[in-house]
């Protein structure tokens, strides 16, 4: 497995974190591909504009962990499988939701950069 392409990734997972954590629209956006389809712990598919959405208008996340991630590459592909665990407030009913989840993402490579295309989590007992 390529280390550096390996850290590369880790190190994009943990922007997208970041970003999620501070409220950075544009930041997560940016590491997001256009046709991302993400599905919730509730089953719901999301595509960008949804995901987003409800960043920016019904989450707030206090907390994210990841680890320990499991990346393999297939071309400019990559399969990146892990324990996620979040703590995050829903905005308008001020309710606070402890995630622990197995998350399965497929990050992409345009020739530049890394970005998140698929993202799947399935809850964790």
């Amino acid at each position: 497995m390529p280390a550096g392409r390996t850290a590369e990734l880790e190190a994009r997972e943990m922007l997208r974190c970041a970003a999620l954590m501070a409220g950075d629209y544009n930041g997560l956006a940016n590491l997001l591909t256009d046709d991302l389809v993400h599905i919730h712990l509730t089953g719901q598919v999301d595509t960008k504009e949804g995901y987003l959405s409800g960043f920016r208008d019904k989450y707030r996340f206090r907390n994210i962990e990841r680890g320990p991630l499991r990346i393999r590459f297939f071309g400019n592909t990559a399969v990146m499988t892990g324990r996620l665990t979040q703590i995050i407030d829903v905005r308008d009913t001020e309710q606070v939701l402890d995630v622990t989840a197995m998350t399965t993402q497929v990050w992409n490579h345009d020739g530049t950069r890394w970005q998140l295309n698929t993202c799947h989590n399935a809850p964790l007992a």
